[in-house]
């Protein structure tokens, strides 16, 4: 007598049913995260919050292409392509990189890329006790420094204009853009440059406390064009930040309500003026006639609407050359890579480095810079 087929377990049926409908959903997730951004925030809000969650959603589907794959199950595939289809962000979230390449010596510059926060909060600089970021920028041995929030102070107590412009005497040219100013100290956008700058000027867009400052540097025969940037910041409080941290340590159901209705309409509101602000820059670049270099603070995540618009027919030095998170921002528990170096196509970065000296909230970012 023949054996009967075996009848299938039906509690095994029903495991696998719910894992592939839960795959699904992280499949559909995943691609919403990563693709969503394409949108404007201006045109749709939703755009600017689903990007957050790319990298928990980018693991639980390689858990899953793993899972289906040891049990020799053709499922495997549903996360596998998805994964595939997203690996332009995650190169600009967590680039992985075997090989390091390495320093060349000739027809190279360094560029530093620093949110100096005021230059940590407008600290006076004097031999006795210099001041820690100034330290830092005689010490970088870079070519070109595109500072953020690098203000001074009229008060002689504290950092002044001169002190700063004494102190780097080793970048012979700099450009000074003041985004905002009282009676008591400024806000600036600040270049500082070992080579000529031919030309420099402001970005025509609205903001009251953010701008965008393009310089045209000659370096050798060739001419290169940098645009330093402080874009549209999410202004989030330190009682914000004190709630992001509670539903880290505490994530129960009514604080991540709570919590993510204020922070999400927050960074709501930014993502949308941020959105024109990318769009004038990438409007600028397209004009460009020369090698560009952009950099600065985006105050936006990798692969947002922000940086796809900015990036769009750059590279990204970080996602060419470094591994990891890269992140540049360390402010309570809020850790994230918002300060970039893109550069041209014709311009080969390598040896690019987030510089974990805590003298601001926002960590210095540098590169080497291979002309043509």
């Amino acid at each position: 007598m023949k054996n009967a087929p075996k009848r299938p377990n039906i509690l095994r049926v029903l495991r696998d049913s719910v894992l592939i409908l839960m795959n699904l959903a992280a499949v559909i997730l995943l691609l919403l995260s990563a693709k969503m951004s394409v949108l404007s925030p201006e045109r749709s809000v939703l755009s600017s919050y689903p990007n957050y969650a790319f990298l928990p959603l980018a693991f639980i589907n390689l858990f899953f292409v793993l899972y289906w794959a040891l049990r020799k199950s053709v499922w495997f595939l549903m996360s596998l392509l998805p994964l595939l289809l997203c690996l332009p962000e995650q190169e600009a979230w967590f680039p992985v990189k075997l090989i390091k390449e390495q320093k060349k010596e000739e027809k190279t510059i360094k560029v530093l890329t620093y949110n100096t926060m005021q230059f940590s909060s407008y600290r006076s600089h004097i031999k006795q006790d210099p001041n820690p970021v100034i330290r830092y920028l005689q010490e970088s041995e870079a070519d070109v420094l595109c500072l953020q929030e690098a203000g001074y102070s009229f008060d002689k107590k504290l950092l002044e204009k001169t002190t700063v412009i004494t102190a780097l005497k080793d970048y012979p040219y700099h450009s000074l853009e003041i985004i905002q100013s009282n009676k008591y100290r400024t806000s600036n956008l600040w270049v500082f440059s070992k080579y000529p700058i031919l030309k420099s000027g402001r970005l025509a867009y609205k903001s009251r406390s953010n701008a965008s400052h393009y310089c045209d540097i000659k370096i050798g025969q060739d001419t290169l064009r940098f645009i330093n940037n402080h874009l549209e910041s999410n202004k989030l409080t330190k009682e914000d930040m004190a709630l992001y941290k509670i539903i880290v340590e505490n994530p129960d159901r009514d604080n991540i309500s709570q919590v993510a209705e204020k922070l999400g309409r927050k960074l709501g509101q930014a993502a949308r003026l941020r959105a024109p602000q990318a769009e004038t820059i990438a409007g600028f670049i397209r004009e460009t006639p020369y090698k560009l270099v952009v950099c600065g603070d985006f105050n936006d995540i990798p692969a947002s609407y922000t940086y796809r618009c900015i990036k769009k027919g750059l590279r990204d030095a970080w996602s060419q050359n470094g591994r990891g998170l890269g992140i540049t921002f360390h402010e309570k528990f809020y850790l994230f890579r918002i300060d970039y170096i893109l550069h041209s196509p014709e311009l080969r970065s390598y040896g690019t480095k987030v510089d974990h000296v805590r003298y601001s909230d926002h960590y210095p970012v540098w590169t080497y810079l291979e002309l043509p």
